[in-house]
């Protein structure tokens, strides 16, 4: 239990100290010898902006190059019935129906370190027809917010967003993209058309394992990339990727590779952060809680650095340590990211 001359710590500190197995408000209380009201208020306080937020990334990475990583996940709610914005949502991880938040999350990476910053919640439009937006307006809409404050030099998204809209509207803003692309949509090679898992220009074996090419797809002027993937039993298949921009196909592949980062972070705020764990009817403070958890692992990725420990979970291993010590380790390296 915390001394009462440390209470007063930041909701995300708090989410990292913590050893409970769910880290609700009250679970928090109890580890912290406060009430659970207390706590809820905890969640209420404004935490840092987005402007902050990458601020202290920039500061983590410190490399010139960034890339923005956007995905989307399911914050689970299983019981819930009277939580704001929540709905039942396919999940491809484990192909159920779940009662759960859709969490639009995007992260700045230098391609090893990978720094949460912002998120939208996407509500289906039966939750709320009036202010309904489609995944890909809410993504546009992060990165026009995101790019206010920092130059990007590729964005990295999911297959999901793989659409004309999306891929036009970032060609008419001038911002390159690398995406995965689905199988069995026609492209255009050379004045033919092709499924692109058709197409006699990917076909790759044990020496030539990717391949770029030139093409268009509805129109817009593309560069398509197939892959060779193989699978623990000596099978393969060939995946596929988009950009608007031309390199080597080695790149797009390594590039494309650096998407890995967001769906680490899933896995940890999950696991360790307690990202599906607020229990709170109201939208807004499910919100501060997503941006809590992101500070929460913000601070782990900068003592995994300042440590040189092996993953993210080590280093908020090495943070819950300082539970049952000095709260105050963990403060320090709250104040050096975000003053």
């Amino acid at each position: 239990m915390l001394s009462n001359a440390k209470l007063h710590i930041p909701y995300s500190i708090a989410l990292l100290l913590s050893t409970a197995p769910r880290k609700t408000c009250e679970s928090l209380a109890r580890e912290m010898g406060i009430s659970g009201d207390t706590v809820n208020k905890y969640l209420e306080q404004q935490s840092p902006d987005l402007f902050e937020r990458i601020a202290a990334a920039i500061k983590i990475l410190k490399r010139k190059k960034l890339y923005l990583l956007l995905d989307d996940t399911l914050i689970t709610k299983i019981y819930s019935r009277c939580i704001e914005g929540t709905s039942d949502n396919y999940s491809s991880s484990d192909r159920t129906i779940q009662r759960s938040l859709c969490s639009i999350v995007a992260m700045l990476t230098d391609g090893k370190i990978a720094i949460p910053i912002d998120q939208a919640i996407w509500s289906a439009r039966e939750v709320d027809p009036v202010n309904y937006k489609t995944k890909v307006v809410l993504s546009q809409g992060i990165i026009e917010e995101v790019k206010k404050h920092v130059d990007i030099d590729i964005v990295i998204i999911d297959g999901l967003y793989a659409t004309v809209e999306m891929m036009q509207w970032l060609n008419d803003n001038n911002i390159k993209f690398e995406m995965r692309f689905h199988s069995n949509r026609k492209i255009r090679v050379n004045n033919q058309n092709f499924k692109i898992k058709e197409c006699p220009f990917f076909k790759l074996n044990g020496y030539r394992t990717e391949r770029t090419i030139a093409g268009s797809w509805h129109d817009i002027k593309l560069y398509f990339t197939g892959i060779i993937r193989w699978f623990r039993n000596g099978e393969s298949t060939i995946v596929f990727q988009v950009s608007n921009y031309k390199t080597s196909a080695q790149q797009h592949k390594k590039i494309y590779g650096y998407r890995w980062n967001i769906e680490k972070f899933f896995r940890t705020a999950k696991q360790h952060l307690g990202l599906n764990d607020c229990q709170s009817r109201k939208k807004e403070k499910q919100e501060n809680h997503i941006i809590n958890v992101f500070i929460a692992y913000t601070v782990a990725q900068h003592e995994r650095i300042k440590l040189k420990c092996k993953n993210t979970e080590e280093a908020i291993k090495s943070i819950k340590k300082c539970h049952i010590y000095d709260s105050d380790y963990a403060i320090d390296r709250f104040r050096a990211i975000f003053g």
